[in-house]
Protein backbone atom coordinates (compact mmCIF):
# COMPACT_ATOMS: atom_id res chain seq x y z
CA UNK A 1 0.00 0.00 0.00
CA UNK A 2 1.68 3.08 -1.15
CA UNK A 3 1.89 5.90 1.48
CA UNK A 4 2.91 9.17 -0.61
CA UNK A 5 4.09 12.38 1.44
CA UNK A 6 4.80 15.34 -0.54
CA UNK A 7 8.13 16.78 0.74
CA UNK A 8 9.58 20.34 -0.15
CA UNK A 9 12.79 21.56 0.17
CA UNK A 10 14.06 25.42 -0.43
CA UNK A 11 17.30 26.89 -2.09
CA UNK A 12 17.66 29.38 0.46
CA UNK A 13 18.75 33.09 -1.10
CA UNK A 14 20.58 34.75 1.35
CA UNK A 15 20.60 38.64 2.11
CA UNK A 16 23.32 40.72 2.34
CA UNK A 17 25.31 40.50 5.67
CA UNK A 18 24.74 44.64 6.57
CA UNK A 19 20.96 44.12 5.21
CA UNK A 20 19.16 46.50 7.63
CA UNK A 21 16.39 44.03 9.40
CA UNK A 22 18.66 41.65 8.09
CA UNK A 23 16.70 38.69 10.46
CA UNK A 24 12.68 40.27 10.01
CA UNK A 25 13.35 40.11 6.19
CA UNK A 26 14.46 36.64 6.47
CA UNK A 27 11.52 35.33 8.69
CA UNK A 28 9.31 37.05 6.25
CA UNK A 29 10.81 35.48 2.81
CA UNK A 30 10.69 31.74 5.02
CA UNK A 31 7.22 32.15 5.97
CA UNK A 32 6.53 33.06 1.64
CA UNK A 33 8.59 29.92 0.71
CA UNK A 34 5.99 27.63 3.29
CA UNK A 35 2.85 29.13 1.97
CA UNK A 36 4.36 28.62 -1.44
CA UNK A 37 4.59 24.62 -0.24
CA UNK A 38 1.53 24.65 0.82
CA UNK A 39 -0.10 25.94 -2.05
CA UNK A 40 2.31 22.55 -3.85
CA UNK A 41 0.31 20.91 -1.00
CA UNK A 42 3.23 20.09 0.93
CA UNK A 43 3.19 17.86 3.74
CA UNK A 44 6.37 18.92 4.96
CA UNK A 45 8.82 22.08 4.23
CA UNK A 46 12.47 22.23 4.80
CA UNK A 47 15.12 24.68 5.16
CA UNK A 48 19.36 24.65 5.14
CA UNK A 49 21.40 24.82 8.21
CA UNK A 50 21.29 27.73 10.30
CA UNK A 51 19.14 29.44 7.49
CA UNK A 52 17.72 32.40 9.90
CA UNK A 53 21.31 33.65 9.81
CA UNK A 54 23.29 31.76 7.05
CA UNK A 55 25.74 34.64 5.19
CA UNK A 56 25.41 36.96 8.53
CA UNK A 57 28.73 38.37 9.58
CA UNK A 58 28.99 36.00 12.55
CA UNK A 59 26.71 32.92 11.77
CA UNK A 60 28.28 31.44 15.58
CA UNK A 61 27.18 34.12 17.47
CA UNK A 62 23.18 34.18 17.08
CA UNK A 63 21.32 31.62 19.22
CA UNK A 64 18.10 31.98 19.83
CA UNK A 65 16.25 29.93 22.69
CA UNK A 66 13.21 27.68 21.47
CA UNK A 67 10.49 30.27 21.84
CA UNK A 68 12.92 33.24 20.19
CA UNK A 69 11.98 35.19 16.93
CA UNK A 70 12.13 32.47 14.39
CA UNK A 71 10.79 29.46 16.11
CA UNK A 72 7.85 31.13 16.94
CA UNK A 73 7.68 33.15 13.23
CA UNK A 74 7.65 29.87 11.33
CA UNK A 75 5.40 27.57 14.15
CA UNK A 76 3.00 30.69 13.09
CA UNK A 77 2.96 29.70 9.14
CA UNK A 78 3.18 25.94 9.72
CA UNK A 79 -0.05 26.52 11.79
CA UNK A 80 -1.93 28.53 8.98
CA UNK A 81 -0.87 26.38 6.50
CA UNK A 82 -1.48 22.90 7.83
CA UNK A 83 2.05 21.43 7.44
CA UNK A 84 5.18 20.37 8.86
CA UNK A 85 8.29 22.59 8.66
CA UNK A 86 11.75 21.75 9.41
CA UNK A 87 13.80 24.86 10.87
CA UNK A 88 17.77 24.60 11.25
CA UNK A 89 19.09 27.38 14.05
CA UNK A 90 21.17 27.58 16.80
CA UNK A 91 19.56 27.15 19.64
CA UNK A 92 20.29 28.54 23.43
CA UNK A 93 19.44 26.43 26.15
CA UNK A 94 20.74 26.22 30.11
CA UNK A 95 23.61 28.42 29.35
CA UNK A 96 24.64 26.01 26.18
CA UNK A 97 24.12 26.21 22.21
CA UNK A 98 23.10 23.96 19.69
CA UNK A 99 23.58 23.75 15.86
CA UNK A 100 20.27 22.33 15.88
CA UNK A 101 17.19 21.59 13.65
CA UNK A 102 13.43 22.00 15.05
CA UNK A 103 10.34 19.70 13.47
CA UNK A 104 7.18 21.73 13.53
CA UNK A 105 4.06 20.18 13.53
CA UNK A 106 0.69 21.38 11.58
CA UNK A 107 -0.73 23.00 14.74
CA UNK A 108 2.39 25.28 15.23
CA UNK A 109 3.33 22.89 17.92
CA UNK A 110 7.53 21.37 18.73
CA UNK A 111 7.36 17.98 17.52
CA UNK A 112 10.99 17.25 17.99
CA UNK A 113 14.79 18.82 17.87
CA UNK A 114 17.75 17.58 16.42
CA UNK A 115 21.18 18.66 18.12
CA UNK A 116 24.14 18.68 15.40
CA UNK A 117 26.18 15.22 16.51
CA UNK A 118 29.15 16.09 15.31
CA UNK A 119 29.91 19.70 14.51
CA UNK A 120 33.00 20.65 13.12
CA UNK A 121 36.29 22.32 14.73
CA UNK A 122 35.40 25.64 13.72
CA UNK A 123 31.88 25.13 15.50
CA UNK A 124 33.61 23.42 18.25
CA UNK A 125 35.80 26.30 18.76
CA UNK A 126 32.90 28.90 18.82
CA UNK A 127 31.68 27.29 21.54
CA UNK A 128 28.79 24.95 20.21
CA UNK A 129 27.79 21.92 22.08
CA UNK A 130 27.27 18.88 20.24
CA UNK A 131 24.08 16.68 20.58
CA UNK A 132 24.07 12.86 21.19
CA UNK A 133 21.18 11.60 20.34
CA UNK A 134 19.83 10.38 17.20
CA UNK A 135 15.65 10.68 17.39
CA UNK A 136 12.95 9.85 14.78
CA UNK A 137 9.58 11.50 14.72
CA UNK A 138 6.33 10.17 14.06
CA UNK A 139 4.54 12.62 11.91
CA UNK A 140 0.99 11.77 9.94
CA UNK A 141 2.95 10.73 7.15
CA UNK A 142 5.77 8.31 8.44
CA UNK A 143 8.87 8.20 10.35
CA UNK A 144 10.74 10.79 10.09
CA UNK A 145 14.98 11.83 11.18
CA UNK A 146 17.36 14.84 11.10
CA UNK A 147 20.36 15.54 10.78
CA UNK A 148 22.74 18.25 10.33
CA UNK A 149 25.83 18.61 7.76
CA UNK A 150 29.04 17.06 8.90
CA UNK A 151 27.08 14.40 10.28
CA UNK A 152 26.80 12.71 6.92
CA UNK A 153 30.54 11.72 7.55
CA UNK A 154 29.80 9.77 10.29
CA UNK A 155 28.15 6.03 10.37
CA UNK A 156 27.43 6.43 14.21
CA UNK A 157 24.16 8.81 13.11
CA UNK A 158 22.94 7.04 10.22
CA UNK A 159 23.01 3.63 12.09
CA UNK A 160 21.00 5.70 15.04
CA UNK A 161 18.25 6.93 12.59
CA UNK A 162 18.22 3.12 10.91
CA UNK A 163 17.58 1.69 14.34
CA UNK A 164 14.98 3.68 15.10
CA UNK A 165 13.73 2.73 11.42
CA UNK A 166 13.56 6.15 10.18
CA UNK A 167 11.59 6.38 6.56
CA UNK A 168 13.15 9.76 5.42
CA UNK A 169 15.65 11.36 6.69
CA UNK A 170 16.22 15.67 6.50
CA UNK A 171 19.69 17.16 6.15
CA UNK A 172 20.03 20.32 6.30
CA UNK A 173 23.72 21.37 5.25
CA UNK A 174 26.09 24.08 3.97
CA UNK A 175 27.09 21.20 1.18
CA UNK A 176 25.97 19.48 -1.19
CA UNK A 177 26.79 15.60 0.09
CA UNK A 178 26.97 14.03 -3.17
CA UNK A 179 27.47 10.31 -3.62
CA UNK A 180 27.41 10.13 0.03
CA UNK A 181 23.95 10.19 0.52
CA UNK A 182 23.48 7.93 -1.94
CA UNK A 183 25.69 5.42 0.19
CA UNK A 184 23.49 6.14 3.22
CA UNK A 185 20.25 5.67 1.49
CA UNK A 186 21.65 2.42 0.78
CA UNK A 187 23.08 1.21 4.11
CA UNK A 188 20.89 2.31 6.17
CA UNK A 189 17.21 2.06 4.37
CA UNK A 190 15.37 5.62 3.77
CA UNK A 191 14.52 8.43 1.69
CA UNK A 192 16.93 11.48 2.05
CA UNK A 193 15.98 14.89 1.55
CA UNK A 194 18.76 17.07 1.34
CA UNK A 195 18.63 20.89 1.34
CA UNK A 196 21.76 23.25 0.64
CA UNK A 197 21.76 26.95 -0.39
CA UNK A 198 21.94 26.37 -3.79
CA UNK A 199 20.56 22.91 -4.51
CA UNK A 200 17.88 20.32 -3.08
CA UNK A 201 18.80 16.60 -4.10
CA UNK A 202 15.75 13.72 -3.01
CA UNK A 203 17.47 10.11 -2.83
CA UNK A 204 15.36 7.00 -2.83
CA UNK A 205 15.80 3.68 -0.46
CA UNK A 206 18.20 2.98 -3.03
CA UNK A 207 20.39 5.29 -3.21
CA UNK A 208 19.41 6.72 -6.11
CA UNK A 209 18.53 10.31 -7.23
CA UNK A 210 14.89 10.83 -7.63
CA UNK A 211 15.30 14.43 -8.29
CA UNK A 212 18.09 17.22 -8.15
CA UNK A 213 18.56 20.68 -8.96
CA UNK A 214 20.91 23.31 -8.09
CA UNK A 215 20.22 27.22 -7.95
CA UNK A 216 22.36 29.78 -9.25
CA UNK A 217 22.75 31.83 -6.04
CA UNK A 218 23.37 34.78 -8.70
CA UNK A 219 20.31 34.06 -10.52
CA UNK A 220 17.64 37.49 -9.94
CA UNK A 221 15.02 35.97 -12.75
CA UNK A 222 12.67 35.49 -9.96
CA UNK A 223 12.06 31.80 -10.22
CA UNK A 224 11.30 30.02 -7.07
CA UNK A 225 14.15 28.55 -4.83
CA UNK A 226 11.05 26.22 -3.76
CA UNK A 227 11.51 22.42 -5.00
CA UNK A 228 8.92 19.95 -4.41
CA UNK A 229 8.46 16.10 -4.86
CA UNK A 230 7.04 13.04 -3.81
CA UNK A 231 7.91 9.75 -2.66
CA UNK A 232 6.44 6.37 -1.44
CA UNK A 233 7.47 6.07 2.33
CA UNK A 234 6.22 2.48 2.58
CA UNK A 235 8.93 1.71 0.21
CA UNK A 236 11.89 -0.96 1.41
CA UNK A 237 15.05 -2.06 0.55
CA UNK A 238 15.95 -5.93 0.99
CA UNK A 239 19.29 -7.51 0.02
CA UNK A 240 18.57 -10.25 -2.83
CA UNK A 241 20.01 -12.68 -0.28
CA UNK A 242 17.32 -14.90 0.90
CA UNK A 243 14.35 -12.76 -0.12
CA UNK A 244 14.02 -13.87 -3.78
CA UNK A 245 13.47 -17.23 -2.64
CA UNK A 246 10.45 -15.92 -0.42
CA UNK A 247 8.93 -13.95 -3.25
CA UNK A 248 7.22 -16.71 -5.35
CA UNK A 249 5.15 -17.54 -1.91
CA UNK A 250 3.88 -13.93 -1.43
CA UNK A 251 2.72 -13.73 -5.17
CA UNK A 252 1.14 -17.88 -5.12
CA UNK A 253 -1.27 -16.01 -1.98
CA UNK A 254 -2.06 -12.82 -3.13
CA UNK A 255 -1.52 -12.38 -6.55
CA UNK A 256 1.28 -11.36 -9.14
CA UNK A 257 0.87 -7.48 -8.75
CA UNK A 258 0.55 -8.10 -4.63
CA UNK A 259 3.38 -6.25 -4.84
CA UNK A 260 6.36 -3.66 -6.50
CA UNK A 261 9.81 -5.81 -6.50
CA UNK A 262 12.28 -4.00 -8.74
CA UNK A 263 15.65 -6.36 -8.41
CA UNK A 264 18.50 -4.37 -8.63
CA UNK A 265 20.61 -7.33 -9.48
CA UNK A 266 24.33 -6.00 -10.08
CA UNK A 267 24.09 -4.15 -6.81
CA UNK A 268 22.42 -7.00 -4.96
CA UNK A 269 19.20 -5.29 -4.60
CA UNK A 270 15.43 -5.62 -4.39
CA UNK A 271 13.34 -2.35 -4.16
CA UNK A 272 9.74 -3.54 -2.56
CA UNK A 273 6.47 -2.47 -1.78
CA UNK A 274 2.96 -3.56 -1.27
CA UNK A 275 0.55 -3.08 -3.83
CA UNK A 276 -1.97 -4.37 -1.77
CA UNK A 277 -5.07 -1.90 -0.37
CA UNK A 278 -4.67 -1.71 3.32
CA UNK A 279 -2.18 -3.95 3.58
CA UNK A 280 1.77 -1.99 4.07
CA UNK A 281 5.27 -3.36 3.10
CA UNK A 282 6.38 -3.94 6.82
CA UNK A 283 3.01 -5.90 7.24
CA UNK A 284 4.10 -8.58 4.17
CA UNK A 285 7.40 -8.45 4.94
CA UNK A 286 6.60 -10.13 8.42
CA UNK A 287 3.94 -12.27 7.15
CA UNK A 288 6.54 -13.89 4.80
CA UNK A 289 9.41 -13.84 6.23
CA UNK A 290 11.09 -11.10 4.21
CA UNK A 291 14.38 -9.63 5.72
CA UNK A 292 14.70 -5.60 5.27
CA UNK A 293 18.66 -4.78 4.25
CA UNK A 294 19.01 -2.69 7.61
CA UNK A 295 17.57 -5.87 9.18
CA UNK A 296 20.24 -8.40 7.24
CA UNK A 297 23.20 -5.90 7.82
CA UNK A 298 22.30 -6.16 11.70
CA UNK A 299 21.85 -9.75 11.93
CA UNK A 300 25.43 -10.64 9.75
CA UNK A 301 27.11 -8.12 12.84
CA UNK A 302 25.13 -10.11 15.67
CA UNK A 303 26.49 -13.25 13.81
CA UNK A 304 29.75 -11.93 13.52
CA UNK A 305 30.03 -10.75 16.71
CA UNK A 306 29.04 -14.28 18.50
CA UNK A 307 31.34 -16.24 15.80
CA UNK A 308 34.05 -14.05 16.88
CA UNK A 309 33.55 -15.01 20.79
CA UNK A 310 33.19 -18.44 19.92
CA UNK A 311 36.47 -18.31 18.36
CA UNK A 312 38.11 -16.96 21.20
CA UNK A 313 36.78 -19.55 23.61
CA UNK A 314 39.75 -21.96 24.86
CA UNK A 315 39.57 -24.99 22.75
CA UNK A 316 40.02 -28.22 25.65
CA UNK A 317 41.05 -31.35 24.10
CA UNK A 318 40.79 -34.70 25.70
CA UNK A 319 43.27 -37.48 25.70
Amino acid sequence: MSRFATISLVNFPTLPRDEPGRLQKTLDRMRAYIAEASQEQSDLVAFPEICNHLDASDPWAAAEPLDGLTVTALSQAARQHDLYVVCPLLISENGRRYNSAALIGRKGEIVGIYRKNFPTHTELERGITPGAETPVFETDFGRVGLCICFDLNYWEVGSGLSAKRAELVIWPSMWAGGRMLSKWAMEFGFHLAAVYTDQATFVDVAGRQILSVKRDVSDRSGRSPVVTTRLDLDRRLLHHDYNLDRLPSLFARYGTTAAFTEWLRHECLVVFGSQLPGVSSDQLIEEFGLETMRAYLARVRRDRKAALAAAAEPMYVHE
